[in-house]
């Protein structure tokens, strides 16, 4: 009866730089992405039963005394721009883990252009397009610090 040997992966072989050697990344990729969407989903849920709370359990215009699970409504405002806040930095993880691939399908499949091998570049636009959109939000915030005004009784 002839003996089973395992089979042994190839020199250069893509599974042996996933097993021996390679980089975290590169053998953990696709359960960090898991994880990471996992995260993302539940905490949209989340941020969606508070909204859901405020806008359905709460009283319009709800004062200190009206409170649910020990909390007022200001709390629960607070909790869910806390959740958002994670959730948005998620969001740019996410964005951060996919972007090779978000510039070669804008390359490829937009610019029906030949896709390019990442020379710094790619990560500059990146840092680039993220200090942008900041800088709308600050700008969008300051603009309303300013323009809001309180009604005489």
């Amino acid at each position: 009866m002839p003996s089973i040997q395992p089979v042994r992966p190839k020199s250069g072989d893509a599974s042996e730089d996933r097993s021996t050697g390679g980089a975290f990344w590169n053998r953990h990729k696709t359960l960090i992405n898991f994880w990471l969407d996992s995260a993302l989903l539940i905490l949209f849920l989340v941020i969606a039963w508070e909204l859901a709370v405020l806008r359905f359990a709460f009283p319009k215009g709800a004062s200190e005394r009206w409170r649910l699970l020990g909390h007022t409504a200001s709390d629960w405002q607070d909790l869910a721009f806390n959740s958002f806040c994670v959730f948005a930095a998620g969001i740019i993880l996410h964005v951060m883990l996919h972007w090779q691939w978000i510039v070669s399908t804008i390359q490829t499949r937009l610019l029906h252009q030949k896709a390019t091998k990442d020379d710094g570049s790619h990560t500059m636009i990146g840092v680039i397009i993220l200090f942008v959109f900041i800088h709308l939000v600050a700008g969008g915030i300051l603009w309303a610090r300013w323009a809001i005004i309180e009604l005489p009784h």
